[in-house]
């Protein structure tokens, strides 16, 4: 009792090293390919929510009053339903239809998008935070779609 400890002696009490500073997704995401996500490690197989402010593209549709949804490579994206919920952003979005629009029920229809959303895990839109409309031979170009109802 009361001896000096040895000189190679570590003190497990010492400070850990301080934790790496964290990855500015957001600061990168000019670089990362749309509909992609900038991350270390290798996407699950279920759909993943789009991170905070992800760019989709792909079919945007309002088959009835108030019902839209958009479909990219990954999967069906909600942005409002009739007598439900609307994402915030939706009264911001520009006329979807000036770079064509297939109406399929009156007005009613769809077209080709691309939007920066944020999501939930259920693919239930969260957050517009900017959209465009895109001409419709954009996304009949992309094999990755599937075809619009």
């Amino acid at each position: 009792p009361g001896a000096a400890p040895p000189d190679n002696f570590q003190d497990s009490r010492a400070e850990a090293a301080p934790e790496p500073a964290p990855v500015n997704i957001a600061a990168t995401a000019e670089t990362v390919p749309a509909n992609t996500i900038a991350t270390a490690e290798p996407a699950p197989a279920a759909v993943a929510a789009p991170a905070k402010g992800e760019r989709r593209c792909g079919w945007l549709s309002n088959p009835t009053p108030a019902n839209w949804w958009l479909t990219d490579a990954d999967g069906e994206w909600i942005l409002g339903t009739q007598g439900g919920d609307q994402a915030p952003g939706m009264d911001e979005m520009p006329d979807m239809s000036v770079a064509g629009w297939v109406e399929t029920n009156g007005h009613y229809g769809y077209g080709c998008a691309c939007m920066t959303i944020t999501a939930d895990g259920d693919g239930r839109v969260t957050r517009i935070a900017d959209a465009k409309p895109r001409p419709l031979k954009q996304c009949q170009a992309d094999r990755k779609l599937p075809k619009p109802e």
